[in-house]
């Protein structure tokens, strides 16, 4: 799993910068830079996208997937869109909706920090995870040495 995916660093244009894993398939031909489908869900039905409204509506809750109610949701792509207003292109991992929406400064600024906290969670995780298998390891290699089990054929 770890070849399906990198760490890059996404510097928004107001200077916030945060570091997003990116998810990518050489496999299935997918273009490098561009998050893949991950293959289990090929099979599942698109969700019909949701048109865009008449005037923008500024959503500051954009972390919630309407559709699935995942709190998974990431910015694929953004760009000003007004003195105050960014579009945010959102992208839900679990049952793939992409939609855009338009956020102040301060939503943005919202969404960095929940971005940056789960990104630090999951490294914390990964951290415990580690050491939780080395330790178990080194447990089974002690039970072994004193247990006389292990022979210079091993080696």
């Amino acid at each position: 799993m770890a070849e399906d995916c990198r760490i890059e660093l996404f510097i928004f244009p107001d200077g916030t910068a945060i570091e997003m894993l990116v998810f990518e398939s050489t496999a299935r031909g997918t273009a490098k830079g561009k998050a893949a489908r991950p293959v289990a869900q090929q099979t599942m039905p698109r969700p019909e996208p949701v048109p865009p409204a008449a005037t923008p509506i500024i959503d500051e809750n954009a972390t919630v997937c309407p559709l699935c109610k995942s709190d998974l949701v990431y910015p694929t792509d953004w760009q000003r869109s007004g003195t105050a207003t960014w579009d945010m292109h959102l992208r839900c991992p679990n049952c793939e909706l992409r939609r855009t929406v338009t956020m102040t400064r301060e939503g943005v600024e919202h969404f960095n920090r929940l971005l940056y906290h789960g990104a630090q969670a999951l490294a914390h995780e990964a951290q415990e995870i580690g050491r939780r298998y080395f330790a178990e390891e080194a447990a089974r290699f002690i039970v072994a040495l004193d247990g006389d089990l292990i022979l210079p054929m091993d080696f």
